[in-house]
């Protein structure tokens, strides 16, 4: 494994979720995943050292999400790449 690379991906589409986890994982990392940003907020996003967010989901968009993360000191520092 990476040694501390965490990686959170966001989707609404499991199947893509699956695929990601699975691909990441088998090149080391370790993957979280979440099926709305709203459940990803939930999480300890400062953990992760990079986050795959989707842009357009039900609810709260990729970007809406992102703002918010970029608003506060703890994770606005941690990198997204938009899906």
């Amino acid at each position: 494994m990476k040694q501390n690379q965490r990686i959170l991906v966001v989707d609404d589409e499991q199947d893509l979720l699956e695929i990601l986890k699975f691909n990441l994982e088998t090149e080391g990392y370790e993957v979280a995943t979440a099926s709305s940003a709203e459940e990803a907020l939930q999480m300890d996003i400062a953990s992760f050292s990079l986050l795959l967010l989707d842009v357009m989901m039900g609810g709260m968009s990729g970007f809406a999400m992102a703002r918010k993360l970029k608003e506060k000191p703890t994770t606005a520092n941690v990198p997204i790449i938009f899906l």
